[in-house]
């Protein structure tokens, strides 16, 4: 019984919309399977391993072993370095998650772990910096694209640190991009490199969305494209249907939601923020309605 429980609650992240369970129950995975399989094989087949998944060092080389660009960014062979990613993730991806979805600490996730990557893979054009042998494992760029995504989108939110109190995300960022990676600069270099991609991308991110810019929409419209004109065309059915009714009710629906500040007393304004705020406690900042987006909008401006 319990067993069903379990695969039931696997089931229930694998193929729901929680994100960040989702990124981190891959990279346990990964994990697990990476170390059972390095414990069994050979100590001489150990690297061979890791670089089928890691990001190789040079242009040539990550390009015709293209796939790792994904791969290597759930991959980790040291437990402490899988356990401190998987706390950071969790920690500012929950933040993240509750006010603006579970989108976007995937999106941060991902294009931040490709940041990362491209710029390891730059800088290995020079071997005094990265041996041209070298490769990348780790999830440390991509964790760093959301703690410096959500700080820049939350500058002044605050979380409360044993010893230290409550302390603002633009500092708790700040620190930690200063430890996990300015200091002592020699050591792992092209992984700090990597660092360095992720935390870029994350505070360009969010410093973009800030102002209403969404910059990875292209790229994800690009790719949505190509699969869709990859997908069987159905065959055509022509119905046809009287839609004047209903188009003059979505319109009278449309115009009866529509925000009207001057009929609402004060109270009832701070209502409709407050259950707004709810909401996105709840689901996220993208199961609004564009009514409520636009109300919460206008208010923010007041």
């Amino acid at each position: 019984m319990t067993n069903n429980f379990i695969v039931e609650d696997l089931k229930k992240v694998l193929y729901g919309r929680n994100h960040l369970s989702k990124l981190i129950l891959i990279n346990a995975a990964v994990f697990l399977v990476l170390n059972i399989a390095l414990a069994i094989a050979s100590p001489a087949t150990d690297e061979t391993i890791l670089r089928a998944i890691g990001l190789p060092a040079g242009i040539l080389n990550s390009i015709l072993h293209i796939w790792t660009y994904f791969t290597y960014m759930f991959v980790h062979e040291g437990f402490f370095h899988f356990l401190f990613n998987m706390l950071w993730l969790y920690w500012l991806g929950r933040i993240l998650a509750d006010i603006y979805g579970q989108n976007r600490v995937l999106i941060l996730y991902i294009f931040g772990g490709l940041a990362g990557g491209l710029l390891y893979v730059l800088a290995s054009v020079f071997p005094s910096i990265i041996p041209q042998s070298s490769f990348l494992i780790g999830a440390s760029g991509g964790v760093l694209s959301v703690m410096v995504g959500t700080a820049s989108l939350l500058p002044d939110y605050q979380l409360r640190l044993l010893f230290f109190g409550n302390v603002k995300l633009k500092y708790l960022a700040l620190v930690g991009f200063i430890l996990s990676t300015v200091l002592d600069l020699n050591a792992n270099t092209g992984g700090k490199i990597a660092h360095v991609g992720g935390a870029g991308f994350g505070l360009l991110y969010g410093m973009q969305l800030r102002n209403g810019k969404e910059i990875t929409d292209p790229i994800i419209d690009f790719f949505e494209n190509i699969w869709k004109a990859l997908q069987p065309k159905p065959k055509m059915k022509v119905v046809h249907k009287n839609t004047k009714k209903k188009s003059a009710g979505k319109r009278k629906d449309s115009a009866s939601k529509g925000f009207d500040r001057s009929s609402m007393s004060d109270d009832q304004v701070q209502k409709r923020i407050d259950d707004i705020l709810d909401k996105i406690s709840h689901s996220g900042y993208d199961s609004l309605t564009s009514e409520e987006k636009d109300f919460l909008f206008k208010m923010s401006k007041r």
